[in-house]
């Protein structure tokens, strides 16, 4: 049952359109009241403005819609100062306007009844009562994304069978894990992630970021796989950090953060987030014409008995031209280094006893969870040992990375962009894979350590409003030991590295920061030349390796996408 209204809760309407009609008052009109009512009508017109900062300070009015407010009060006061009105014209009296006067008891009640009106009716809307929430409250922003996706993945019928690849055992090889190489596959994943951003001054802020996807597996990709029964999805902590920002232009940045480092997604996937420390600034040169440069040290894997941890450390430079009335181009170059991410073959058995599992071994394995397929690998047990191979990195990366963006802004509001970006690892040393592999058998193994990529898109340069739209077409050439697979994009011939091949695809914006997207991508296997044992233990079958076997993957995408 909805109790009666008492006379005060029934005249709180009139009184907050006593109040915006006082704001549309004409100009004119106000001049003919008398000093004292006038000094009265100021007073409170500087009232009403002063409660109107206030609700939109304690986040009960957004700023626009405050404007929009006083606007349209302004708006119909003007109109009806310059609607005629009986006897006016040439020669007519003026028209007189008698106010009330309003004493300072009244005011004051006014005031107050106002108020309580627009904190009344924003209980009874639902409305956020910014006494109930503390102050640093408004320094945080929520956002996030919700993405459902049908994938259909198509195996060529001439690809070598999985079993022929999960059979070796010697070095070097390549691609072990493999399940499926000929199979067609169709699914569903979901992938959502909902961040956070807290500034508590100026200058230093903080970050969360929840995401879907497995905690253990590929570092790159945060998407869940429909058709687990009744279990529900994953969640787990994408990104925690803090970011001091002493000045305009320069960060640091500790914790777990976005990649601080321009590129492409040949090298950093767009689900992709690092443990570390990284610092970035920026410094104007010239008009239109400002640098950039960051650098960061991350730790990729920590060990409690071994001091040779595994970690990537990066540094990059560039510079940003805007040039002409609708030109702009960014470069940058960066230089990283991959330590201890190499496999070092054993030469004793695994310590037994009390030693085992307290003396460091095979810590230079390449982790089976996180590798995806195309690197070079090695086996790294002993040479008496039969257990079953435990499989590390051959080559070492210290990759050199070279981009380019050029942008025209020509065909305002859309724009075309092109980019290429170029990977060369300048690590790689047969000699000293075959000493570290302590076999003969890596000796010859060639050099395979370039990758390239070309991208046009077209298009509005973000989705933000209906009716926007982009489309693009990339080709791709990643050499085997370009770059560490496991930190490769996972559309790309499902990941990994050692491929060529070409994607086209577009988004349309169907609604309000909701997207369709369709995307085909289709890939195969790089081939040196050198041929691989078609038959395990078959000595008259072509002999060779892996890594040229054929491998062909189409992949075709068709998505919806929620952002708020």
């Amino acid at each position: 049952m909805i109790p009666p209204q008492t006379a005060r809760h029934r005249r709180l309407p009139a009184l907050a359109a006593l109040s915006l009609a006082l704001l549309a008052m004409p100009m004119a009109a106000r001049a003919q009241a008398t000093a004292t009512e006038q000094a009265a009508l100021s007073e409170l017109r500087a009232t009403t403005l002063a409660l109107i900062d206030a609700l939109v300070e304690q986040g009960l009015l957004t700023r626009a819609k405050a404007d929009e407010l006083v606007r349209r009060a302004r708006t119909s006061g003007e109109q009806a100062a310059a609607a005629p009105v009986p006897g006016s014209g040439w020669g007519a009296p003026k028209p007189v306007v008698r106010v009330p006067y309003l004493s300072e008891t009244t005011r004051a009640q006014l005031k107050e009844d106002i108020r309580n009106d627009v904190l009344a009716t924003a209980r009874d809307e639902g409305w956020a009562d910014a006494r109930k929430l503390p102050s640093w409250l408004r320094a945080v922003t929520l956002e996030g994304d919700v993405r459902v996706r049908t994938q259909s993945e198509f195996w060529d019928e001439d690809n070598l069978g999985a079993e022929i690849f999960r059979a070796q055992t010697d070095s070097p090889a390549w691609a072990p894990d493999l399940l499926n190489t000929q199979h067609d596959r169709n699914r569903m994943t979901l992938r959502a992630r909902l961040g956070l951003t807290a500034k508590a001054s100026d200058s230093l802020s903080g970050g969360l970021r929840l995401v879907t996807g497995s905690t253990s597996g590929s570092p790159t990709s945060t998407s869940a796989t429909a058709g687990n029964g009744a279990n529900r999805v994953s969640i787990g902590l994408d990104r925690a950090y803090l970011r001091w920002e002493p000045q305009h232009g320069a960060r640091v940045e500790g914790g777990r953060m976005a990649v601080p480092f321009d590129g492409t997604d040949l090298l950093w996937p767009d689900d992709l987030s690092l443990d570390g420390l990284a610092g970035r600034g920026e410094l104007d040169i010239a008009s239109g014409l400002y640098g950039f440069a960051a650098a960061g040290a991350f730790p990729l894997e920590e060990f409690a008995n071994s001091s040779r941890d595994k970690w990537l450390f990066g540094g990059q430079m560039g510079l940003d031209w805007a040039f002409g009335s609708a030109w702009q181009l960014r470069a940058s170059v960066g230089v990283y280094r991959f330590r201890n991410v190499e496999g070092t073959r054993e030469s004793e058995l695994p310590p037994t006893g009390a030693l085992a599992g307290v003396l460091p071994y095979q810590t230079s394995a390449y982790p089976a969870a996180i590798r995806q397929k195309g690197n070079t690998l090695i086996n790294l047990n002993a040479p008496l040992s039969t257990a079953a191979p435990v499989w590390g990195l051959a080559s070492r990366f210290q990759p050199v990375d070279l981009t380019l963006g050029l942008v025209s802004r020509h065909y305002s509001p859309y724009e075309v962009a092109l980019a290429l970006d170029v990977v060369k690892n300048t690590g790689f040393d047969a000699a000293e894979i075959a000493r570290r592999a302590g076999t003969t058998a890596v000796a010859d193994l060639r050099d395979k350590t370039l990758g390239y990529q070309a991208r046009l898109q077209f298009g509005k340069p973000r989705l933000a409003e209906r009716g926007d739209w982009q489309t693009f077409v990339a080709f791709r050439h990643f050499e085997r030991d370009a770059w560490v697979d496991a930190y490769t994009d996972t559309t790309w011939h499902l990941g990994g590295t050692n491929y060529k091949g070409f994607s086209l695809g577009g988004q349309y914006a169907f609604d309000t920061k909701a997207s369709l997207g369709l995307r085909f991508t289709s890939t195969r296997n790089l081939d040196d030349g050198v041929r691989f044992l078609a038959i395990p233990g078959d000595e008259s079958s072509i002999s060779g390796n892996l890594s040229s076997a054929p491998l062909k993957i189409d992949v075709l995408q068709l998505e919806a996408n929620l952002r708020f």
